[in-house]
């Protein structure tokens, strides 16, 4: 698995031996008359969309049937995974937030930093009541740094609602607290919309099914998310690949019709290939849907980043690490990256790094939850805000930056750019001009998984490997902010 780097999926060509089915019948009492005839059982229907779920007990004669009784007839394949981003070297270094030249060039980040304090000065807090959803590998649901974040979610992989961190599934922990880690509280680092909490659901090696991808968004759709966060994707250098229609449908509803008609935000991982999302050859029919936000990748000075997908269904570009020439994808190889993001990191040798943080993470992987993040800051100040209105703020607030290969058209968009960086400062700037910005959102008050240090006991229960103590890094005040460094 590519695991630190945009989750990316790959449509196998051959079938899934159980077998699943989606229809949209012309007639469902036919539908439901044939069934035992036809060896198949109406489980259900889709939850915001046209379509049935279909399971089989005959393939064959499945199919004979459902081609007569349905014009659509969608067989359920089996999908791998793995997970887009990269890797890189707490508030100090978070370059991402606040460039002030310990990365690249100064200026060049997400102007998150400067969003917070015109936020305060609003006398509001950056995240405050907004739920983001995030499908991804797995999470450390007790992380010291994620205190009172992580929401109770659900576990594709085990079916239940534990959806803790397992060997080799750190990716979606450093994808977490790129968003949400806890800010000021004397360690670590800090997530771009510090009040958010996360509804974590993991995928693991499951998520490769229409079925389970289907299950997945409705949960977080049922579970109130102002925003969901993906970072992932059809592989990279694997081919055009076309989103499964459901899961349109489902994306058309979550944009127009979820929470009361304002719609919750998708957004995705354009992938680390170096390719046109939008080309016929390698189409990435998740990132470039009309109903999501596609994001890219730009390095610490302000260009893009050499692995970035593009096309002109790219939305927005956002800061996160690099490669070096030439670099074959690795997110283990971090003497190849450059620039990498902090993040909190799976503990135990449930990482990449053995240690709670890592400065190596990156790809659109790092890139896309740090947009989440700041839409859900948005979503903070101006709850009534619609889908649609935070896309044209998104992208008219952005920075046009590497004007020189960026090559912005008329309208301000670029091929490799989309409509430019990110600007969480410029952004807010913008909605307090349009909209009254009060606020409105209640803390959330649901129950959230309680931090836990690695201790024996812990680690008996949960089956967790470990050869050394926890490294929690040492904790100082630098120029009035709270930092963490690892020696």
């Amino acid at each position: 698995m590519k695991l630190s780097f945009l989750l990316i999926i790959i449509f196998a060509s051959s079938f899934i031996t159980a077998e699943t089915f989606f229809v949209r019948p012309d007639n469902i009492n036919k539908l439901k008359l044939a069934t035992q005839d036809c060896a198949f059982s109406v489980a259900e229907k889709v939850p915001r969309t046209s379509f049935w779920m279909i399971k089989s007990a005959d393939r064959s004669k499945s199919l004979k049937c459902l081609n007569v009784l349905s014009k659509i007839v969608i067989e359920d394949k089996p999908l791998n995974i793995s997970y887009k981003s990269e890797i890189d070297p707490l508030l100090k270094f978070q370059w991402h937030l606040e460039n002030t030249g310990q990365a690249g060039t100064a200026g060049e980040d997400a102007s998150a930093v400067k969003a917070w304090q015109k936020i305060k000065d609003l006398g509001l807090e950056p995240g405050k009541g907004v739920k983001i959803g995030v499908i991804d590998d797995a999470f450390d649901l007790h992380h010291p740094d994620m205190e009172g974040k992580f929401l109770y979610g659900m576990d594709l992989a085990d079916d239940d609602d534990y959806p803790y961190a397992d060997e080799n599934e750190p990716h979606g922990t450093c994808v977490t607290g790129v968003i949400a880690a806890v800010k000021d509280n004397g360690i670590g680092v800090s997530g771009a919309c510090p009040q958010c909490v996360i509804v974590p659901v993991r995928a693991s090696d499951k998520l490769g099914t229409l079925e389970n991808m289907l299950k997945a968004f409705n949960y977080l759709l049922d579970r109130g998310v102002h925003v969901i966060s993906n970072s992932w994707g059809p592989s990279d250098g694997g081919g055009a690949v076309e989103l499964p229609e459901p899961l349109a449908e489902l994306f058309e509803y979550a944009k127009t019709e979820a929470r009361g008609g304002l719609g919750v935000t998708i957004l995705f991982a354009a992938g680390n290939g170096n390719e046109d999302i939008s080309d016929p050859d390698s189409f990435d029919g998740f990132a470039a849907n009309e109903f999501v936000i596609a994001v890219g990748a730009v390095n610490a000075d302000g260009v893009r980043s050499a692995y970035s997908d593009f096309g002109k269904d790219l939305d927005i570009v956002s800061p996160s690490s690099d490669i070096d020439t030439g670099y074959v994808w690795d997110p283990y190889a971090t003497d190849n990256s450059r620039h990498g993001i902090w993040t909190i990191d799976a503990r135990s040798w449930y990482g990449y790094s053995q240690m709670d943080y890592t400065g190596s993470f990156g790809g659109t992987s790092s890139a896309t939850p740090l947009v989440s993040g700041i839409v859900g800051m948005l979503i903070s100040l101006y709850p009534d805000a619609t889908t649609e209105e935070i896309r044209e703020i998104l992208i008219s607030s952005t920075d046009k930056v590497s004007p020189a290969d960026a090559q912005y058209d008329d309208n301000g968009f670029s091929n490799l750019y989309g409509y430019g960086r990110i600007n969480a400062a410029k952004a807010v700037e913008m909605l307090c001009e349009m909209k009254e910005c009060s606020g409105g959102l209640d803390s959330v008050d649901e129950d959230t998984y309680p931090s836990r240090v690695l201790d024996e006991d812990f680690i008996n229960d949960n089956d967790i490997e470990t050869g050394d103590d926890v490294l929690i890094p040492d904790s100082r005040t630098v120029s009035g902010c709270s930092l963490t460094t690892i020696f």
